[in-house]
């Protein structure tokens, strides 16, 4: 019977496509990687997930997904994402479709984005969302960087609001760490 890891290993790559390669963090305080997966899901797009944090319950198990363009440094991006999910796990923080969290500092020093917005992976096959092992239920969370102006009228009229928005207009470029703000 294959592990844990394993099977989840095989739900990202059947779903998202072949991991390229690990990031290397090195001053990381739980189990966690971050896996990298290049032109995926478009050419000059890369997409990054956790693996690992999955062994932390937060009300769920969460394996999260970040799609970005490839210009952008990716060891900063993966460390990033390794304290995001330090940070939820020490504070015991969930997190829903929907949700957003800001933060007082930018993500990286690429970007003016200092807030993450949460959804379900609709780049990506539907299956990707969630995979049901024999002992507990994984979901996949995309993370959408927004800027602290998009993160309040989030807030302020609702989610929906915003994923309408987002499908109305066509909108493609959220994997764009300096695209221009939205507003709705």
């Amino acid at each position: 019977m294959k592990n844990m890891e394993s099977l989840l290993v095989e739900h990202l790559e059947k779903h998202i496509g072949i991991i390229s390669r690990g990031a290397d963090i090195v001053d990381k305080k739980y189990n966690i990687t971050i896996s990298i997966y290049d032109n995926i899901p478009f050419e000059d797009i890369r997409t990054y997930s956790t693996l690992g944090m999955n062994r932390y319950f937060i009300d769920y198990y969460y394996e999260f997904i970040f799609v970005s363009m490839a210009k952008y440094d990716k060891d900063e991006i993966a460390s990033f994402l390794t304290s995001f999910a330090e940070y939820l796990i020490d504070n015991k923080k969930r997190v829903l479709h929907g949700d957003v969290i800001s933060f007082s500092f930018t993500m990286t020093s690429e970007t003016k984005m200092n807030s993450l917005y949460f959804t379900l992976p609709f780049y990506f096959d539907d299956n990707l969302s969630q995979l049901r092992l024999e002992d507990k239920t994984v979901i996949f969370p995309l993370i959408i960087p927004v800027y602290q102006e998009e993160a309040e009228l989030i807030r302020e009229k609702g989610w929906s609001s915003f994923e309408n928005f987002l499908e109305e207009n066509e909108i493609n470029d959220l994997w764009d760490l300096e695209r221009d703000k939205y507003s709705w």
